[in-house]
């Protein structure tokens, strides 16, 4: 066989298996989402590549959302063909900015529909209210990524969807006064001590937009990666 002429003499191998594609809108919220995809479907260990993308896409509607799904769609089949793969699943992160609620409902429908059309395989993860919410769900992790930081009883086995601001919980409540302050970055650790240290299993409260976004990563490894179809 014949070798590419790379940096070190070999050219990269096409990629074997297909991969998932993750967006979101920032690298804070891929990175939590890639771990929390390689937990709950270990199918996806160093099959998930990312693009970065301005995700807006709940607020708009008709020939906008069209467009916009269209664009990302180009830019997720151009990555997987960086990789010389096909594209088992695509995975778009949003927040909802909003509590859970009607609302919600019909916004992820009307995406996600949308998703369907241009990826075929596209999951719209809309957290509600936002990334930080799903984050509350679990206080052992909080307090692993920071010992002092610490969840009032009274958001405790909460429906975290219905909060209506998580991250200013996290920054004052969470937090308290002079302790070191969450930041959005702390995010990816934080989702890494929920899997690394078994939280995941045991969320403390509810919220829909994580359990839909499980559910769909389930089926992302059964039906797309268990299957070898792209």
């Amino acid at each position: 066989m014949s070798r590419g002429k790379g940096r070190k003499g070999t050219a990269k191998r096409p990629t074997k298996h297909p991969v998932v594609v993750v967006a979101g809108e920032d690298r804070n919220d891929r990175a939590s989402l890639r771990i929390l995809l390689e937990a709950v479907c270990p199918q996806m260990r160093g099959r998930i590549v990312e693009i970065s993308d301005d995700v807006r896409l709940h607020k708009a509607t008709g020939e906008n959302l069209t467009s916009r799904i269209r664009t990302l769609a180009r830019k997720v089949k151009a990555r997987a063909q960086r990789e010389k793969a096909d594209v088992a699943c695509v995975f778009i992160h949003e927040d909802f900015d909003r509590p859970d609620g009607a609302a919600w409902t019909a916004a992820h429908a009307k995406v996600e529909q949308e998703l369907s059309k241009s990826l075929g395989t596209g999951h719209y993860v809309l957290a509600a209210a936002e990334m930080e919410a799903w984050l509350l769900l679990f206080p052992g992790a909080l307090a692993d990524t920071v010992t002092t930081w610490q969840i009032p009883e009274r958001r405790v086995g909460r429906d975290t969807g219905r909060m209506a601001d998580p991250k200013r919980i996290l920054m004052t409540e969470v937090t308290g006064k002079g302790g070191r302050k969450y930041r959005e970055s702390d995010a990816p650790e934080v989702v890494r001590n929920i899997v690394d240290n078994g939280h995941l299993s045991a969320p403390q409260g509810t919220n829909r937009s994580l359990d839909r976004f499980n559910e769909d990563a389930r089926v992302c490894g059964e039906k797309h990666i268990g299957s070898g179809k792209g």
